[in-house]
Protein backbone atom coordinates (compact mmCIF):
# COMPACT_ATOMS: atom_id res chain seq x y z
CA UNK A 1 0.00 0.00 0.00
CA UNK A 2 1.41 3.38 -0.97
CA UNK A 3 0.99 6.32 1.36
CA UNK A 4 1.28 9.86 0.08
CA UNK A 5 3.16 11.98 2.60
CA UNK A 6 1.95 15.49 3.34
CA UNK A 7 4.14 18.44 2.47
CA UNK A 8 6.49 19.75 5.15
CA UNK A 9 6.82 22.34 6.56
CA UNK A 10 3.20 23.37 7.08
CA UNK A 11 1.17 24.98 9.86
CA UNK A 12 0.21 22.42 12.47
CA UNK A 13 -2.88 22.11 14.65
CA UNK A 14 -1.01 23.21 17.79
CA UNK A 15 -0.31 26.62 16.26
CA UNK A 16 -3.98 27.54 16.72
CA UNK A 17 -3.10 27.65 20.42
CA UNK A 18 0.55 28.71 20.39
CA UNK A 19 1.27 30.57 17.14
CA UNK A 20 1.26 34.35 16.76
CA UNK A 21 0.96 37.24 19.19
CA UNK A 22 -2.77 37.53 19.86
CA UNK A 23 -4.13 37.72 23.38
CA UNK A 24 -5.28 34.07 23.28
CA UNK A 25 -2.05 32.61 21.93
CA UNK A 26 -0.02 34.57 24.47
CA UNK A 27 -2.37 33.25 27.15
CA UNK A 28 -1.85 29.58 26.15
CA UNK A 29 1.86 29.91 25.44
CA UNK A 30 2.56 31.99 28.52
CA UNK A 31 1.04 29.47 30.89
CA UNK A 32 3.06 26.66 29.31
CA UNK A 33 6.24 28.67 29.80
CA UNK A 34 5.79 28.72 33.58
CA UNK A 35 7.28 25.21 33.38
CA UNK A 36 10.56 26.69 32.21
CA UNK A 37 10.10 26.02 28.49
CA UNK A 38 12.13 28.25 26.12
CA UNK A 39 10.23 30.42 23.65
CA UNK A 40 11.62 28.64 20.59
CA UNK A 41 9.86 25.39 21.53
CA UNK A 42 6.65 27.04 20.30
CA UNK A 43 8.04 27.96 16.89
CA UNK A 44 5.76 25.62 14.92
CA UNK A 45 7.50 22.32 15.63
CA UNK A 46 5.27 19.27 16.28
CA UNK A 47 3.74 19.18 19.76
CA UNK A 48 3.48 15.52 20.77
CA UNK A 49 1.22 14.28 23.53
CA UNK A 50 2.34 11.34 25.65
CA UNK A 51 -0.90 9.73 26.79
CA UNK A 52 0.16 7.82 29.89
CA UNK A 53 -1.85 5.17 31.75
CA UNK A 54 0.76 5.06 34.52
CA UNK A 55 -0.80 4.33 37.89
CA UNK A 56 0.37 2.67 41.07
CA UNK A 57 -3.10 1.12 41.24
CA UNK A 58 -2.40 -0.53 37.88
CA UNK A 59 0.72 -2.59 38.71
CA UNK A 60 1.18 -3.66 35.08
CA UNK A 61 1.62 0.02 34.14
CA UNK A 62 3.48 1.27 37.21
CA UNK A 63 6.80 1.49 35.30
CA UNK A 64 5.41 3.65 32.48
CA UNK A 65 6.70 6.85 34.06
CA UNK A 66 10.25 5.70 33.30
CA UNK A 67 9.33 4.70 29.74
CA UNK A 68 7.68 8.08 29.19
CA UNK A 69 11.03 9.76 29.81
CA UNK A 70 12.56 7.65 27.06
CA UNK A 71 9.73 8.63 24.72
CA UNK A 72 10.48 12.29 25.52
CA UNK A 73 14.14 11.79 24.62
CA UNK A 74 13.10 10.49 21.22
CA UNK A 75 10.66 13.34 20.60
CA UNK A 76 13.24 15.98 21.47
CA UNK A 77 15.85 14.25 19.29
CA UNK A 78 13.48 14.37 16.31
CA UNK A 79 12.69 18.07 16.81
CA UNK A 80 9.34 17.86 18.60
CA UNK A 81 7.98 19.17 21.89
CA UNK A 82 6.74 16.39 24.23
CA UNK A 83 3.89 17.02 26.67
CA UNK A 84 2.90 14.17 28.97
CA UNK A 85 -0.61 13.85 30.39
CA UNK A 86 -2.50 11.21 32.39
CA UNK A 87 -5.71 9.43 31.46
CA UNK A 88 -7.92 6.97 33.31
CA UNK A 89 -6.00 3.73 33.89
CA UNK A 90 -8.22 0.66 33.71
CA UNK A 91 -6.17 -2.00 35.49
CA UNK A 92 -7.68 -5.47 35.60
CA UNK A 93 -5.81 -6.52 38.75
CA UNK A 94 -7.54 -3.97 40.99
CA UNK A 95 -10.78 -2.68 39.49
CA UNK A 96 -13.94 -4.44 40.58
CA UNK A 97 -15.97 -6.10 39.30
CA UNK A 98 -13.96 -5.86 36.07
CA UNK A 99 -11.94 -3.26 34.17
CA UNK A 100 -14.13 -4.06 31.16
CA UNK A 101 -16.83 -1.88 32.68
CA UNK A 102 -14.50 1.12 32.44
CA UNK A 103 -12.92 0.59 29.02
CA UNK A 104 -15.33 2.92 27.24
CA UNK A 105 -14.97 5.50 30.02
CA UNK A 106 -11.20 5.42 29.50
CA UNK A 107 -11.60 5.77 25.73
CA UNK A 108 -13.83 8.83 26.25
CA UNK A 109 -11.16 10.34 28.51
CA UNK A 110 -8.54 9.82 25.79
CA UNK A 111 -10.74 11.12 22.99
CA UNK A 112 -11.70 14.33 24.77
CA UNK A 113 -8.14 14.97 25.95
CA UNK A 114 -6.80 14.65 22.40
CA UNK A 115 -9.60 16.70 20.88
CA UNK A 116 -9.38 19.57 23.35
CA UNK A 117 -5.62 19.93 23.78
CA UNK A 118 -3.02 21.62 21.50
CA UNK A 119 -1.25 18.51 20.26
CA UNK A 120 -0.37 17.35 16.74
CA UNK A 121 0.31 13.68 17.43
CA UNK A 122 0.23 11.27 20.35
CA UNK A 123 2.16 8.34 21.79
CA UNK A 124 -0.21 5.88 23.47
CA UNK A 125 1.44 4.29 26.51
CA UNK A 126 -0.39 1.08 27.35
CA UNK A 127 0.00 -2.10 29.33
CA UNK A 128 -2.75 -3.79 31.33
CA UNK A 129 -5.21 -5.20 28.88
CA UNK A 130 -8.05 -2.65 28.69
CA UNK A 131 -5.70 0.32 28.37
CA UNK A 132 -4.58 -0.79 24.90
CA UNK A 133 -8.03 -0.85 23.26
CA UNK A 134 -9.29 2.20 25.16
CA UNK A 135 -6.38 4.38 24.05
CA UNK A 136 -6.60 3.12 20.48
CA UNK A 137 -10.35 3.75 20.40
CA UNK A 138 -9.96 7.31 21.63
CA UNK A 139 -7.12 8.08 19.24
CA UNK A 140 -9.05 6.65 16.29
CA UNK A 141 -12.03 8.89 17.00
CA UNK A 142 -9.87 12.02 16.85
CA UNK A 143 -7.66 10.66 14.03
CA UNK A 144 -4.48 12.59 14.64
CA UNK A 145 -1.13 10.76 14.12
CA UNK A 146 -0.85 8.14 16.86
CA UNK A 147 1.47 5.27 17.77
CA UNK A 148 1.43 2.64 20.51
CA UNK A 149 4.26 1.73 22.85
CA UNK A 150 3.51 -1.10 25.29
CA UNK A 151 4.95 -1.47 28.76
CA UNK A 152 5.88 -5.08 28.03
CA UNK A 153 5.34 -8.33 29.94
CA UNK A 154 6.91 -9.17 33.28
CA UNK A 155 9.68 -11.74 33.57
CA UNK A 156 8.86 -15.44 33.84
CA UNK A 157 7.63 -16.63 37.18
CA UNK A 158 9.44 -19.63 38.67
CA UNK A 159 8.43 -21.81 41.62
CA UNK A 160 10.46 -24.86 42.62
CA UNK A 161 11.90 -25.28 39.14
CA UNK A 162 8.60 -24.86 37.28
CA UNK A 163 7.38 -21.93 35.18
CA UNK A 164 4.65 -19.95 36.87
CA UNK A 165 2.43 -17.92 34.58
CA UNK A 166 0.68 -14.88 35.99
CA UNK A 167 -2.98 -15.72 36.48
CA UNK A 168 -2.84 -19.20 34.98
CA UNK A 169 -0.89 -20.71 37.89
CA UNK A 170 -2.97 -18.88 40.48
CA UNK A 171 -6.16 -20.68 39.51
CA UNK A 172 -4.40 -24.03 39.24
CA UNK A 173 -2.73 -23.69 42.65
CA UNK A 174 -5.94 -22.54 44.28
CA UNK A 175 -7.65 -25.72 43.11
CA UNK A 176 -4.67 -27.79 44.27
CA UNK A 177 -5.06 -26.31 47.77
CA UNK A 178 -8.73 -27.29 47.80
CA UNK A 179 -7.83 -30.78 46.64
CA UNK A 180 -5.12 -31.18 49.27
CA UNK A 181 -2.33 -31.36 46.69
CA UNK A 182 -0.70 -28.11 47.88
CA UNK A 183 -0.47 -26.70 51.39
CA UNK A 184 -1.62 -23.20 52.23
CA UNK A 185 1.97 -22.36 53.23
CA UNK A 186 3.29 -23.48 49.84
CA UNK A 187 0.59 -21.43 48.13
CA UNK A 188 1.67 -18.31 49.99
CA UNK A 189 5.31 -19.01 49.17
CA UNK A 190 4.44 -19.33 45.48
CA UNK A 191 2.80 -15.89 45.56
CA UNK A 192 6.16 -14.12 45.45
CA UNK A 193 7.24 -16.04 42.35
CA UNK A 194 4.20 -15.17 40.24
CA UNK A 195 4.85 -11.46 39.65
CA UNK A 196 8.55 -10.86 40.17
CA UNK A 197 9.16 -7.81 37.98
CA UNK A 198 7.34 -4.80 36.54
CA UNK A 199 5.18 -5.47 33.51
CA UNK A 200 1.92 -7.00 32.42
CA UNK A 201 0.91 -10.68 32.40
CA UNK A 202 3.61 -13.03 31.13
CA UNK A 203 1.08 -15.44 29.64
CA UNK A 204 -0.73 -14.96 26.34
CA UNK A 205 -3.58 -13.30 28.20
CA UNK A 206 -5.40 -10.20 27.08
CA UNK A 207 -2.51 -7.80 27.82
CA UNK A 208 0.00 -9.65 25.64
CA UNK A 209 -2.70 -10.42 23.08
CA UNK A 210 -3.65 -6.76 22.72
CA UNK A 211 0.00 -5.69 22.54
CA UNK A 212 0.29 -8.20 19.71
CA UNK A 213 -2.89 -6.87 18.11
CA UNK A 214 -1.50 -3.32 18.15
CA UNK A 215 1.62 -4.56 16.34
CA UNK A 216 -0.34 -6.75 13.91
CA UNK A 217 -2.65 -3.84 13.08
CA UNK A 218 0.41 -1.78 12.23
CA UNK A 219 -0.11 0.69 15.09
CA UNK A 220 3.18 -0.09 16.89
CA UNK A 221 6.75 -0.46 15.68
CA UNK A 222 7.73 -3.97 14.66
CA UNK A 223 8.87 -6.03 17.67
CA UNK A 224 7.07 -3.91 20.26
CA UNK A 225 4.73 -6.56 21.64
CA UNK A 226 7.02 -9.07 23.35
CA UNK A 227 10.04 -7.18 24.79
CA UNK A 228 10.03 -7.77 28.57
CA UNK A 229 9.25 -4.70 30.65
CA UNK A 230 12.65 -4.69 32.39
CA UNK A 231 14.75 -5.42 29.29
CA UNK A 232 16.80 -2.40 28.18
CA UNK A 233 15.46 -2.93 24.67
CA UNK A 234 12.01 -1.89 25.93
CA UNK A 235 13.47 1.54 26.73
CA UNK A 236 15.07 1.66 23.30
CA UNK A 237 11.68 0.86 21.75
CA UNK A 238 10.13 3.73 23.69
CA UNK A 239 12.79 6.16 22.49
CA UNK A 240 12.48 5.05 18.86
CA UNK A 241 8.71 5.43 19.14
CA UNK A 242 9.22 9.02 20.30
CA UNK A 243 11.36 9.72 17.26
CA UNK A 244 8.90 8.08 14.90
CA UNK A 245 5.79 10.00 16.00
CA UNK A 246 7.43 13.32 15.08
CA UNK A 247 7.97 12.12 11.52
CA UNK A 248 4.43 10.74 11.43
CA UNK A 249 3.12 14.22 12.19
CA UNK A 250 5.26 15.71 9.43
CA UNK A 251 3.95 13.04 7.02
CA UNK A 252 0.39 13.33 8.40
CA UNK A 253 0.19 9.54 8.82
CA UNK A 254 -3.00 8.92 10.81
CA UNK A 255 -4.80 5.88 12.30
CA UNK A 256 -7.32 5.97 9.45
CA UNK A 257 -4.43 5.43 7.00
CA UNK A 258 -3.18 2.36 8.87
CA UNK A 259 -6.34 0.75 10.23
CA UNK A 260 -7.79 -0.54 6.98
CA UNK A 261 -9.79 -3.71 6.50
CA UNK A 262 -6.57 -5.49 5.51
CA UNK A 263 -5.03 -4.52 8.85
CA UNK A 264 -7.94 -6.00 10.81
CA UNK A 265 -7.89 -9.20 8.76
CA UNK A 266 -4.18 -9.55 9.48
CA UNK A 267 -4.82 -9.05 13.20
CA UNK A 268 -7.56 -11.70 13.28
CA UNK A 269 -5.20 -14.26 11.78
CA UNK A 270 -2.33 -13.25 14.05
CA UNK A 271 -4.62 -13.69 17.04
CA UNK A 272 -5.29 -17.26 15.97
CA UNK A 273 -1.61 -17.97 15.42
CA UNK A 274 -0.59 -16.72 18.88
CA UNK A 275 -3.51 -18.35 20.70
CA UNK A 276 -4.71 -14.87 21.62
CA UNK A 277 -7.41 -13.88 24.03
CA UNK A 278 -11.12 -14.04 23.21
CA UNK A 279 -11.24 -10.46 24.51
CA UNK A 280 -9.47 -9.44 21.31
CA UNK A 281 -12.78 -10.06 19.53
CA UNK A 282 -14.55 -7.48 21.65
CA UNK A 283 -11.79 -4.91 21.37
CA UNK A 284 -11.08 -5.18 17.64
CA UNK A 285 -14.79 -4.85 16.85
CA UNK A 286 -14.81 -1.64 18.89
CA UNK A 287 -11.64 -0.23 17.31
CA UNK A 288 -12.93 -1.07 13.83
CA UNK A 289 -16.13 0.78 14.59
CA UNK A 290 -14.15 3.92 15.41
CA UNK A 291 -12.49 3.97 11.97
CA UNK A 292 -15.56 2.90 10.01
CA UNK A 293 -14.45 -0.63 9.13
CA UNK A 294 -17.41 -3.03 9.09
CA UNK A 295 -15.98 -5.90 11.14
CA UNK A 296 -18.28 -8.65 12.47
CA UNK A 297 -18.22 -11.96 14.32
CA UNK A 298 -18.64 -13.65 10.95
CA UNK A 299 -15.30 -12.15 9.88
CA UNK A 300 -13.62 -13.64 12.94
CA UNK A 301 -15.05 -17.06 12.16
CA UNK A 302 -14.32 -16.90 8.43
CA UNK A 303 -10.77 -15.59 8.75
CA UNK A 304 -9.57 -17.04 12.02
CA UNK A 305 -11.11 -20.43 12.70
CA UNK A 306 -8.78 -22.39 10.41
CA UNK A 307 -5.58 -20.58 11.45
CA UNK A 308 -3.19 -22.93 13.29
CA UNK A 309 -1.83 -21.83 16.67
CA UNK A 310 1.95 -21.87 16.40
CA UNK A 311 2.94 -20.01 19.59
CA UNK A 312 3.51 -22.47 22.43
CA UNK A 313 2.61 -20.20 25.35
CA UNK A 314 0.40 -20.53 28.40
CA UNK A 315 -2.54 -20.90 28.67
CA UNK A 316 -2.47 -22.89 25.41
CA UNK A 317 1.09 -24.25 25.73
CA UNK A 318 4.00 -24.40 28.16
CA UNK A 319 6.20 -21.29 27.70
CA UNK A 320 5.82 -17.63 28.69
CA UNK A 321 6.36 -14.24 27.04
CA UNK A 322 10.04 -14.08 27.92
CA UNK A 323 10.75 -17.15 25.78
CA UNK A 324 8.50 -15.76 23.04
CA UNK A 325 10.67 -12.65 22.84
CA UNK A 326 13.91 -14.64 22.80
CA UNK A 327 12.52 -16.80 19.97
CA UNK A 328 11.93 -13.73 17.82
CA UNK A 329 8.55 -12.47 19.00
CA UNK A 330 5.61 -11.43 16.90
CA UNK A 331 7.60 -10.57 13.73
CA UNK A 332 8.39 -14.29 13.36
CA UNK A 333 4.69 -15.16 13.63
CA UNK A 334 3.75 -12.52 11.07
CA UNK A 335 6.44 -13.77 8.69
CA UNK A 336 5.15 -17.35 9.05
CA UNK A 337 1.63 -16.22 8.16
CA UNK A 338 2.97 -14.31 5.18
CA UNK A 339 4.81 -17.35 3.89
CA UNK A 340 1.60 -19.38 4.25
CA UNK A 341 -0.40 -16.81 2.23
CA UNK A 342 -2.39 -15.85 5.35
CA UNK A 343 -1.27 -12.21 5.44
CA UNK A 344 -1.98 -9.04 3.51
CA UNK A 345 1.67 -8.20 2.95
CA UNK A 346 0.96 -4.71 1.65
CA UNK A 347 -0.82 -3.45 4.78
CA UNK A 348 0.66 -0.11 5.92
CA UNK A 349 2.23 0.32 9.37
CA UNK A 350 3.15 3.35 11.48
CA UNK A 351 6.73 2.93 10.27
CA UNK A 352 5.51 4.18 6.89
CA UNK A 353 6.42 0.82 5.37
CA UNK A 354 4.34 -2.24 4.47
CA UNK A 355 4.13 -4.94 7.13
CA UNK A 356 6.02 -7.49 5.02
CA UNK A 357 8.98 -5.15 4.72
CA UNK A 358 9.20 -5.14 8.52
CA UNK A 359 9.33 -8.92 8.97
CA UNK A 360 10.63 -10.60 5.83
CA UNK A 361 14.21 -10.97 7.12
CA UNK A 362 13.52 -12.06 10.72
CA UNK A 363 14.53 -15.51 12.03
CA UNK A 364 12.98 -18.00 14.41
CA UNK A 365 15.45 -18.81 17.16
CA UNK A 366 13.38 -21.48 18.93
CA UNK A 367 11.04 -23.66 16.90
CA UNK A 368 9.50 -25.19 20.02
CA UNK A 369 8.31 -21.79 21.24
CA UNK A 370 7.20 -20.60 17.80
CA UNK A 371 6.26 -23.76 15.94
CA UNK A 372 6.32 -24.17 12.15
CA UNK A 373 2.89 -23.92 10.55
CA UNK A 374 3.46 -27.47 9.29
CA UNK A 375 3.75 -28.67 12.91
CA UNK A 376 1.47 -26.37 14.93
CA UNK A 377 0.49 -26.51 18.57
CA UNK A 378 -3.15 -26.70 17.49
CA UNK A 379 -4.19 -27.22 13.85
CA UNK A 380 -7.28 -25.01 14.17
CA UNK A 381 -6.46 -22.53 16.89
CA UNK A 382 -8.23 -19.37 15.79
CA UNK A 383 -11.29 -17.96 17.49
CA UNK A 384 -14.36 -20.09 16.77
CA UNK A 385 -17.75 -18.38 16.71
CA UNK A 386 -20.50 -20.67 17.97
CA UNK A 387 -24.19 -20.29 17.20
CA UNK A 388 -27.29 -22.25 18.08
CA UNK A 389 -30.37 -22.14 20.26
CA UNK A 390 -28.20 -21.39 23.33
CA UNK A 391 -26.44 -18.47 21.63
CA UNK A 392 -28.46 -17.32 18.61
CA UNK A 393 -26.38 -14.16 18.19
CA UNK A 394 -23.06 -15.88 18.76
CA UNK A 395 -20.52 -16.84 21.40
CA UNK A 396 -16.78 -17.33 21.09
CA UNK A 397 -14.38 -20.12 22.00
CA UNK A 398 -10.57 -20.25 21.92
CA UNK A 399 -9.84 -23.81 20.73
CA UNK A 400 -6.11 -23.63 21.48
CA UNK A 401 -6.77 -23.33 25.23
CA UNK A 402 -10.00 -25.32 25.48
CA UNK A 403 -10.15 -28.75 27.07
CA UNK A 404 -10.95 -31.53 24.58
CA UNK A 405 -14.36 -32.21 26.13
CA UNK A 406 -15.48 -28.69 25.17
CA UNK A 407 -14.97 -29.36 21.47
CA UNK A 408 -18.09 -31.48 21.20
CA UNK A 409 -21.05 -30.98 23.48
CA UNK A 410 -24.64 -32.11 23.56
CA UNK A 411 -26.89 -30.04 25.81
CA UNK A 412 -28.84 -31.74 28.53
CA UNK A 413 -30.21 -31.18 31.99
CA UNK A 414 -26.91 -29.65 33.16
CA UNK A 415 -26.02 -27.82 29.96
CA UNK A 416 -24.41 -24.41 29.95
CA UNK A 417 -26.55 -21.38 29.42
CA UNK A 418 -25.06 -18.63 27.35
CA UNK A 419 -26.71 -15.28 27.72
CA UNK A 420 -27.69 -13.01 24.89
CA UNK A 421 -25.10 -10.70 23.46
CA UNK A 422 -25.27 -7.34 25.17
CA UNK A 423 -24.47 -4.43 22.90
CA UNK A 424 -22.94 -1.30 24.36
CA UNK A 425 -22.27 1.78 22.30
CA UNK A 426 -20.04 0.82 19.36
CA UNK A 427 -18.81 -2.45 20.83
CA UNK A 428 -20.00 -5.95 21.62
CA UNK A 429 -19.48 -7.69 24.95
CA UNK A 430 -20.09 -11.41 25.24
CA UNK A 431 -21.35 -12.30 28.71
CA UNK A 432 -21.04 -16.05 29.24
CA UNK A 433 -22.40 -17.73 32.35
CA UNK A 434 -22.38 -21.42 33.18
CA UNK A 435 -24.75 -22.78 35.82
CA UNK A 436 -27.03 -25.82 36.28
CA UNK A 437 -30.23 -25.65 34.26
Amino acid sequence: MTFKKAEWPRKLRSQAWYGGDSRDTIYHRGWMRNQGLPADLFDGRPVIGICNTWSELTPCNAHLRDLAERVKHGIYEAGGLPVEFPVFSAGESSLRPTAMMYRNLASMDVEEALRAQPIDGVVLMVGCDKTTPSLLMGACSVDIPAIVVSGGPMLNGWFRGERVGSGTALWQMSEDVKAGKLTREDFLEAEQSMSRSPGSCNTMGTASSMASMAEALGMALSGNAAIPAVDSRRRVMAQLTGRRIVQMVKDDLKPSDVLTRKAFENAIRVNGAIGGSTNAVIHLLAIAGRVGVDLTLDDWDRLGREVPTIVNLMPSGKYLMEEFFYAGGLPVVIKSLGEAALLHKDALTVSGREIWEEVKNVRNWNSDVIRPISDPLTPQGGIAVLRGNLAPKGAVLKPSAASPHLMRHRGGRWSSRISTITRRASTTRLWISTRPA
